[in-house]
């Protein structure tokens, strides 16, 4: 299997996830020179002063809104200036979480922030470096809408039920959606 390797920041990718791009997805250096070096199945890609602009990358696709549909869609963020952009679910022809999604033939991405154009139709899988945990989620139906079960909602399960309510008063979280405490 053949390897691109950057040269400047010197991360090596599979040939078939990175032959359609023309930067690095880490360090965002051109992977591709007009010669390219190959040593056996290693392919070393040279770096250029030239990178693309615009590359965007992303960290969540959300899917689990199902209270607010429009919460649903794919959270990029531009490589040049940071902002944020969220892009609805039917931009896209192939979402691979953790991975990679390919938008359709027909869309452009622009980022709101610098203006500037991504020009790939693949966008990369790449974690803010300021990123939050992740929200709890409830177990039964994977929805981030959940409630916090208060101190004094125990306490008060406690002074009328007594010892019927330890199994309330041992969960911290009520699911908005399906009523689950966990």
């Amino acid at each position: 299997m053949a390897k691109v390797i950057c040269e400047a920041c010197e991360s090596s990718f599979p040939l078939e996830r990175v032959k359609d791009l023309k930067v690095c997805p880490v360090c965002g250096e051109s992977l591709w020179d007009e010669e390219i070096e190959n040593d056996g199945n290693v392919v070393v890609g040279s770096n250029s002063d030239e990178s693309e602009n615009g590359l965007m990358y992303f960290d969540e696709i959300a899917t689990s809104y199902k209270e607010c549909p429009d919460l649903n869609g794919v959270y990029a963020y531009c490589r040049e200036c940071g902002k944020g952009n969220s892009l609805e679910l039917d931009k896209f022809k192939k979402l691979v979480d953790k991975e990679y999604v390919i938008l359709k033939d027909n869309i452009t991405v622009t980022c709101r922030g610098c203006g500037k154009e991504h020009k790939p139709r693949k966008i990369l899988y790449k974690r803010k470096d300021h990123y939050a945990p992740p929200l709890p989620r409830c177990p039964v139906c994977n929805s981030a809408m959940l409630k916090k079960i208060t101190v004094g909602s125990k306490f008060l399960a406690a002074a009328t039920m007594g010892a019927f309510a330890i199994p309330y008063n041992s969960k911290t979280f009520e699911c908005k959606d399906c009523g689950h405490r966990f």
